[in-house]
């Protein structure tokens, strides 16, 4: 997939989007923003589809580690705090707090393994290669690389 430079930009405003909208679930205040970026023509539908998978899949995942292990969202991320911009660290929370309470009707899904590729958008926290466990660590959303070390495209989280 060919990077555009545009993308990472559109998943921090997705969240933002997503965060404001007063639906009741959190898929639905992710496809009301999917909705609002194609109606003002920011992003095509498959580019605003993709956007609104990926942010769900790290919100789930961030819910998933936080229920599973009884830790706090800053062992989820795996690197400092500090480092990340206030406003962004706060949207992700209160989605991430959204995502806690509906993962008991997402409990299949939740219990499925969540892989990343090198090529989609992340937002924040630490990946880790699949192949030779290199960390590769996201303050704000970002494309996936290949792995530096390995080149490997495939990416876990880890749960300890």
């Amino acid at each position: 997939m060919k990077e555009n430079p545009n993308l990472a930009p559109a998943y921090q405003k997705m969240l933002s989007r997503a965060e404001a909208a007063k639906n009741d679930t959190l898929s639905q205040r992710i496809d009301t923003a999917i909705e609002t970026a194609i109606d003002l023509k920011e992003l095509s539908r498959d580019e605003a589809e993709n956007i609104g998978d990926y942010l769900l899949r790290d919100l789930q995942d961030a819910a998933k580690f936080i229920v599973s292990t009884e830790q706090a969202l800053v062992d989820w991320i795996k690197f400092d705090l500090e480092l990340i911009e206030e406003q962004l660290l706060n949207m992700f929370s209160l989605m991430v707090d959204q995502s806690k309470l509906e993962l008991d009707n997402l409990a299949e899904r939740a219990h499925q393994a969540m892989e990343w590729h090198a090529g989609e958008i992340t937002g924040l926290g630490t990946l880790y290669c699949a192949s030779c466990n290199k960390a590769i660590h996201f303050k704000k959303p970002d494309y996936i690389p290949t792995c530096p070390n390995c080149e490997s495209t495939l990416f876990v989280r880890t749960l300890d």
